[in-house]
């Protein structure tokens, strides 16, 4: 069995900054993940843009949910 490594503080740091980015400037962020880069910086760069996607689908989702059972009542 492999055993799990923590993320590289660059790994970390990366993609921290990249979501900040995809939330305050996301036409910038995307033209750098549109970067053909490798390595673990660059992968905590897609992880973080990743992350941000995922958490503001599921904000919009959230809100969707909350609408229509505001409108049952």
């Amino acid at each position: 069995m492999q055993k799990e490594q923590d993320p590289s503080p660059e790994y970390i740091k990366d993609f921290n900054q990249m979501y900040k980015l995809k939330q305050e400037m996301p036409d910038a962020a995307q033209q750098i993940l549109s970067a053909k880069a490798d390595g673990d910086r660059f992968n905590g760069m897609r992880a973080g843009a990743k992350q941000f996607e995922l958490e503001r689908i599921r904000e919009v989702s959230q809100k969707g949910r909350n609408q229509s059972h505001e409108l049952d009542r």
